[in-house]
């Protein structure tokens, strides 16, 4: 089977992407020496060439860049397109003028009337097919077109016209193809440099598990709140009795966020059960109030998923403070 064209890994946008990488592995350097201790591959090269691949992916053309040859040959092929559909308008008098009415029909035809009336609707290669014809009819009936009054110098404007568009469209196409390699690119640069940075983060969150402020500085969805104005404020503007949960799912194997991922507060103070589900980028945000202000409560969660293995857990919570979790899905296992 044929490769697939790749598809961003990231649940965030590409400006936060380097943001959050930024942010990242400026905590890994201040934390180098846990970190080497953990594993020797980490070590400060590890770094650098993190931060050489985030500024490489950064460097390549964004969308603007990449667009730009494809957009500008397209309002050039387009400005003449309409110039060629004009003279092919002006051939069809010609060939009224030259031949007797009974043949007449059959003749615009021959020129390439049934590709005219596609390019009319923007079909560059019924475009090119109509100007191939036309020239072709023009060649072969120049002697009663110009009988006919056809000055020469429409011939000359039509062979202009019809070249240049064959240069815009060649261009066009062209830029196309280039665009979509560049895009490719472009993500498969920016993917990279988010699998080095969870990978990393993966392992920041065991060398830092009996330290929780620590933690969360290796956790993809605290590190997105601090950048992005819809995320929470750390506990700020959070109500005495109230814990925000913060949640970013993802498929373990993938690892491309889960939409529809349910995460539950099964011992709330008041009996009921809480829940919310992930967005198409992975995430939610669940706040459960009740709770006595600034006494640390035991929390019980679930977390479910349409075809993904159910996360069972106990957590310790003070209420009027944010928490942020970055969650891998396991997919059930198939029936052989």
């Amino acid at each position: 089977m044929a490769d697939q064209r790749p598809v961003k890994k990231y649940p965030c946008s590409q400006a936060e992407l380097y943001a959050i990488c930024t942010i990242g592995w400026q905590s890994y350097d201040e934390n180098l020496a846990d970190f080497s201790a953990f594993s020797t591959k980490y070590d400060a090269q590890f770094s650098i060439d993190a931060k050489a691949a985030i500024q490489s992916a950064k460097e390549l053309p964004d969308f603007q860049a990449r667009n730009e040859p494809s957009e500008t040959s397209y309002k050039e092929m387009v400005k003449t397109v309409n110039l060629c559909n004009r003279n092919f308008r002006k051939l069809r008098n010609h060939i009224g003028n030259a031949f007797s009415k009974d043949v007449v029909k059959g003749k615009v035809e021959a020129a390439g009337e049934p590709h005219y009336k596609k390019s009319m609707n923007r079909n560059w290669a019924e475009t090119e097919l109509m100007l191939t014809s036309a020239t072709t009819f023009i060649t072969e009936n120049n002697a009663d077109l110009s009988a006919g009054g056809m000055p020469p110098q429409f011939v000359l404007d039509f062979d202009t016209a019809k070249n240049q568009f064959i240069g815009y469209y060649a261009a066009f196409t062209d830029a196309e193809q280039d665009e979509l390699e560049g895009t490719d690119q472009k993500i498969n640069a920016n993917n990279a440099i988010w699998d080095t940075l969870t990978g990393m983060f993966d392992d920041g969150q065991v060398i830092y598990e009996d330290n929780p402020a620590k933690r969360e500085r290796f956790i993809v969805s605290r590190v997105w709140n601090l950048i992005s104005s819809s995320g929470n404020t750390g506990g700020a503007n959070i109500p005495s009795d109230t814990i925000q949960i913060g949640l970013f799912a993802y498929d373990s194997i993938t690892q491309l966020p889960i939409q529809n991922a349910y995460l539950r507060v099964l011992n709330a103070p008041d009996g009921q059960i809480y829940q919310a589900a992930t967005n198409a980028e992975g995430i939610l945000t669940l706040s459960v109030s009740g709770y006595v202000p600034g006494v640390p409560a035991m929390v019980q969660t679930e977390i479910i998923a349409d075809g993904y293995i159910t996360v069972q857990g106990e957590s310790e919570f003070t209420p009027g403070q944010s928490y942020s979790f970055d969650v891998p899905l396991d997919p059930e296992p198939t029936e052989p």
